[in-house]
């Protein structure tokens, strides 16, 4: 009744313990800390063992969720959320981590990169409007200083953007953008197929499925649309505006050699999609294939003719995602930003070339923690409010 699970850390002190081991960058960094703030000398080993444990506990809490989920009846309503969200958005992206097989002795073997698969669930303020609110281009995606860090080999400065500081000069009106209310986090090692069924679980529990407005945001791997396809079908497909913008730059590159005509012929294109004119960038494209002639089989990837094939494959696929007045008319977002910050704060714990997590219960633990700690919510201290302690009694002697 009281959390105890046999171990000498009540159970606030344990939470202390597996927060300060999902937060900081380490676990030794973490037993430092743990001393200098609360006095509690603990290994870095001891402390690894018990966020693993805890994440794991938190991996069977979503598991039977989502086994709940896959078994229900089809006549089962979706959940009604008291508030309902104005905009429910979901996002989906994929990270890296570096995991090692486990059961080979100390030290790190067979080391290796895996994907993790991430999703963010964001409660939205938003409003619709009668036109387009942002018919034009903003600067922060027509400036080379702006872009610049996005672009690989774009310069910041350049004598020949003289426009472009002008329209910097100005700042454009961004009040149409949704707002984010809420976020809750879902992470795992899973495959595509496994996480799928837990987002469309976790969704239902936040009452998505029955907002007036829904929105769906990812890049152009196919998972994420085959997840939309099967479990979000009733969401709004929306490609990420970035995406495109960099599949634009590298033809661009590839087809012109001064950078300056590049770049301006990447802005050009860019413009035409903010518009949602895709359908003439990938005539344009096309033209310019012809003229080139279709790549090789053993083409390199830098061939201008693959580049090229590629990004006319990549458009067209995905042209029924790139609506976007249509979307700012609707007060939906354009752009996956707040799914690529949640990875980056999720890869600052467990993306490291010096870090190798082990596959499986490990490696898993460990997303989990972290995404509990992201939540908007306070998952981690929620679970061990509810968290039974040690079922067994320890005999005594009469």
């Amino acid at each position: 009744m009281l959390g105890i699970d046999g171990r000498k850390y009540s159970p606030a002190m344990l939470e202390a313990i597996v927060t300060t081991g999902g937060l900081c960058n380490s676990f030794p960094s973490a037993a430092k800390l743990m001393s200098k703030l609360v006095n509690v000398n603990i290994s870095a080993k001891q402390l690894n063992l018990m966020t693993t444990l805890v994440g794991s506990e938190l991996q069977e809490v979503r598991d039977a969720r989502t086994e709940a989920w896959r078994n229900r009846l089809l006549t089962q309503p979706k959940t009604v959320a008291d508030p309902v969200p104005q905009l429910a958005c979901v996002q989906s992206d994929g990270g890296r981590m570096q995991t090692r097989t486990v059961g080979r002795g100390s030290g790190v073997h067979d080391p290796h990169w895996r994907e993790t698969k991430n999703a963010g669930f964001f409660r939205m303020a938003t409003q619709t409007h009668q036109d387009d609110p942002c018919p034009e281009l903003p600067n922060c995606f027509s400036t080379r200083k702006n872009m610049g860090q996005l672009l690989a080999g774009l310069q910041e400065e350049d004598a020949g953007e003289v426009d472009g500081h002008d329209r910097q000069q100005q700042k454009p009106d961004l009040s149409w953008r949704p707002k984010r209310l809420f976020r809750s986090c879902l992470a795992s090692l899973c495959s595509s197929d496994e996480f799928g069924v837990m987002m469309a679980a976790e969704a239902d529990q936040r009452g998505f499925f029955t907002a007036p407005r829904r929105a769906f945001l990812g890049d152009g791997l196919a998972y994420n649309w085959s997840i939309h396809r099967d479990h979000f079908s009733t969401f709004v497909p929306i490609l990420d505006f970035i995406h495109p913008i960099e599949r634009l730059y590298e033809v661009s590159r590839a087809v012109h050699s001064d950078a300056d005509v590049a770049w301006q012929q990447t802005t050009q294109w860019i413009e035409e999609c903010w518009k949602g004119n895709v359908e003439e960038v990938i005539g344009i494209l096309q033209a310019k294939q012809i003229a080139i002639g279709e790549p090789p089989v053993d083409a390199d990837e830098t061939d201008k003719r693959k580049v090229i094939a590629e990004t006319i494959g990549y458009l067209t696929n995905n042209a029924e995602r790139m609506h976007y007045p249509s979307y700012r008319q609707q007060g939906l977002p354009i752009t996956s930003c707040l799914i690529e910050s949640q990875i980056k704060e999720m890869n600052q714990r467990v993306k490291g070339t010096e870090k190798f997590w082990n596959d499986g219960v490990e490696g898993e633990a460990i997303l989990q923690i972290k995404a509990a700690l992201l939540c908007d919510e306070d998952r981690l201290g929620t679970h061990f409010q509810s968290r039974p302690g040690n079922p067994y009694d320890r005999t005594t002697p009469k």
